[in-house]
């Protein structure tokens, strides 16, 4: 095997990267999370496409379901596990419930999961966070391409002798056992695998890739919360990229229509899709403070700022800003150094509030392109019957009903596609329509054969 570069990752290195790890340097997607035992959920799987729709009744899990993201992309970070999830000092604040909400009822812990996909193979990531009496983490798991195939790259072992630390061997592709040493428990152990792997073998250098690809695609998550009140102040022009609530809105866009005025022209001519009046033109008005806010000039109507828009122009104008400039308008926080190249997973909850029906297959179709043109895999849920039925049949691949088991009340995933009467259904008229209507072709077998797929989707 060829030899390349001696740094990857970020880390000097003392053997040579394979070639095929220094071509690969583009962003790497997550193709699932698993919900091993995380709040509503116990061995559930949700599965990400470049577009997935999660649907289901109030309370089903769908929140669970993105929380587990969300903790996953944080402990990415190489935080201590409480600061990253309880943390009131950082703009996302506490993950919901906090750190002992994540725990299933009548348990002290947690586990989750994920997979990412590469060109070489998945590398697959699973860890259980324990958390009464302390918080630590108990076990971890990191398999991944090797020159020999997928192999385990990180085992964690038992606790060491000194309270704050875990043992954990790791790949080297050497003869005879792996390497073992303490690590940190209070953190992920692949979050610390750069700093004391010394990558003098290229089986350290395969585990260091993994661990380095895994969490560049942990932190690439951004979940989109726009609060439209807060979106109405004027805020410091230098605030250009876009938060989690979307208050720095007219910075941000400010900042596209500086760098990007071909992008800027993309953004307007959505926005003026989504009134019924004529927009003239979108302006953001400075303070002598180099303080910043959008206006909009409506022509007869005069300009509009920031302050007097509608909650929903609001929010499409932040959700429509974010899809449009994808992982380098937004917010991510710092990057783990590893040189690697960030795909953005974009989550956003109720895609239709403050929207009107008739713009949900315009809004789709956005994300349908950012997910095309900017590597962006987009996570949803709805509970639009408008965006529903804007879904084609390709779309139903990556829509997720989330459902409650009737006796144990566990949250459960299934693809709408794999729902006994999907097919019957679909052939009754559009997603949205069955949904709202129960409008199912039956058969001469009765009801009984679609109670299941009514009661899923809510309908009756």
């Amino acid at each position: 095997m060829g030899a390349g570069v001696r740094i990857l990752a970020g880390v000097q290195l003392s053997a040579p990267v394979p070639l095929r790890y220094v071509e690969q340097v583009t962003g790497h997607a997550i193709e699932e999370v698993r919900l091993t035992a995380f709040k509503s959920f116990h061995g559930a799987v949700l599965p990400l496409a470049p577009l997935t729709v999660l649907i289901g009744r109030n309370s089903s899990g769908k929140s669970n379901a993105l929380d587990g993201l969300e903790v996953l992309s944080r402990l990415a970070r190489g935080d201590d596990i409480s600061e990253a999830l309880e943390s009131r000092r950082s703009a996302a604040g506490p993950v919901r419930g906090g750190l002992s909400g994540c725990v299933p009822h009548g348990s002290d812990r947690f586990s989750l999961g994920c997979t990412v996909g590469t060109e070489s193979g998945p590398i697959a990531f699973d860890v259980t966070v324990q958390v009464e009496p302390e918080v630590r983490v108990i076990e971890e798991r990191l398999t991944g391409p090797t020159g020999a195939g997928i192999k385990p790259l990180l085992v964690s072992g038992d606790p060491s002798r000194h309270p704050a630390h875990i043992d954990a061997a790791w790949h080297n592709g050497k003869p005879g056992p792996n390497p073992r040493a303490p690590f940190r428990n209070d953190r992920l152990i692949t979050s610390q695998l750069a700093l004391r792997v010394s990558g003098d073998s290229e089986g350290e250098l395969h585990t260091i890739w993994a661990g380095a690809t895994l969490l560049t695609a942990l932190t690439g998550v951004f979940h989109l919360d726009p609060v439209p009140h807060l979106m109405r102040q004027y805020v410091p022009a230098r605030d250009v990229h876009l938060r989690r609530t979307a208050e720095n809105l007219s910075a941000a866009v400010r900042n596209v229509q500086r760098r990007d005025p071909v992008l800027f022209e993309r953004l307007v001519d959505l926005l003026r899709g989504l009134a019924d009046h004529d927009i003239k033109r979108l302006t953001v008005a400075r303070s002598e403070l180099d303080d910043v806010m959008l206006t909009l000039d409506e022509g007869g109507l005069g300009p509009t700022p920031a302050r007097e828009m509608s909650d929903g122009m609001l929010r499409f104008l932040a959700i429509t800003t974010s899809l449009l400039t994808g992982s380098t308008g937004l917010e991510l926080g710092t990057a783990p150094s590893f040189g690697l190249d960030r795909s953005l997973t974009l989550v956003i909850e109720e895609l239709e509030n403050g929207l009107h029906p008739s713009q949900a297959a315009e809004v789709l179709q956005l994300v349908r392109t950012a997910a095309t043109e900017n590597a962006t895999r987009v996570l949803i849920t709805t509970h639009s019957p408008a965006l529903l039925s804007a879904l084609d049949g390709n779309d139903h691949q990556g829509v997720i009903v989330c459902s409650r088991h009737r006796t144990t009340s566990v949250s459960l995933l299934t693809r709408l596609t794999a729902l006994d009467g999907y097919a019957k259904a679909m052939s009754a008229g559009p997603l949205g329509d069955v949904v709202t209507h129960g409008r199912l072709v039956r058969e001469e077998r009765g009801e009984e054969d679609y109670a299941e797929f009514d009661r899923l989707l809510g309908i009756g």
